[in-house]
């Protein structure tokens, strides 16, 4: 008797545990997919200052309570936007990390994905040589912002020849980088040149530079948006009593 009581009691606690397993697999997972929300993330390693395309972008599924602010749902409210920063795989884009395409009517004759559409409103892309000391050792990526030294010889009012060092442009957005093939045996980034936004008259005072002289790029913190107004300065600075007073 007491053996067919609990045949009976197993029998029952497997239907309970299949109508159990039954209404989750059909009601429970349905639930849980009501609370999930498309976003788009990078679909492949992405550099800064890219005009973005459907194929760099894909959709994950996450839980609604843990959607980011700023977040996009479809690929195609992402699909032409200029990218701000380096992202990897993976990474979940925002809308504080992009931009819109500098393009100012539909006439500009530039393709959607044209790089001049990454160029500011008033500004020009200049490519200029920078080696490792210029460069800050190569630090300088996509999307910083740098000052510029120009070192370079000059003649005075009465032919004499002296060295000065100029800030000729201050606040400049790194666009890219040139490409450069490493030798064999390089294991450092060399990008040997950099694309900067600037304005005419930077332009054509940093090519003159790059000419004749030298130039050093001074990388900025994003936040510092200071700028200085400060003389040429010549090797006679240092002997002038006031140089560490005012240089310090």
């Amino acid at each position: 008797m007491k053996r067919k009581f609990y045949v009976f009691m197993a029998i029952i606690s497997g239907l309970i545990f299949s109508l159990a397993v039954f209404f989750y697999l059909n009601y429970g997972s349905g639930a849980s997919s009501q609370d999930l929300k498309p976003l788009v993330v990078a679909a492949a390693d992405i550099s800064s200052r890219s005009i973005l395309k459907a194929d760099q972008l894909q959709i994950k599924q996450v839980p609604l309570s843990a959607y980011p602010q700023g977040g996009a749902s479809t690929v195609k409210e992402l699909t032409g936007r200029v990218l701000l920063v380096d992202v990897s795989q993976g990474d979940v884009l925002l809308s504080p990390m992009l931009g819109d395409p500098y393009q100012t009517g539909s006439s500009s004759g530039a393709s959607a994905d044209s790089f001049s559409l990454t160029v500011p409103s008033g500004k020009r892309a200049v490519a200029i040589p920078v080696d490792l000391v210029g460069s800050v050792s190569y630090k300088v990526k996509p999307g910083d912002h740098v000052d510029i030294l120009i070192t370079m010889d000059i003649k005075d009012s009465q032919g004499n020849q002296r060295t000065i060092t100029s800030l000729a442009a201050q606040d400049v957005l790194v666009l890219n980088t040139g490409d450069t093939i490493l030798k064999e045996g390089e294991t450092a980034e060399n990008p040997g040149s950099y694309v900067l936004a600037m304005s005419v008259s930077q332009s054509m005072a940093v090519t003159l530079g790059s000419e004749k002289g030298s130039i050093r790029l001074l990388l900025r913190n994003p936040a510092n948006k200071e700028t200085y107004t400060e003389a040429p300065i010549d090797p006679n600075v240092y002997t002038n009593a006031d140089y560490f007073s005012h240089y310090k």
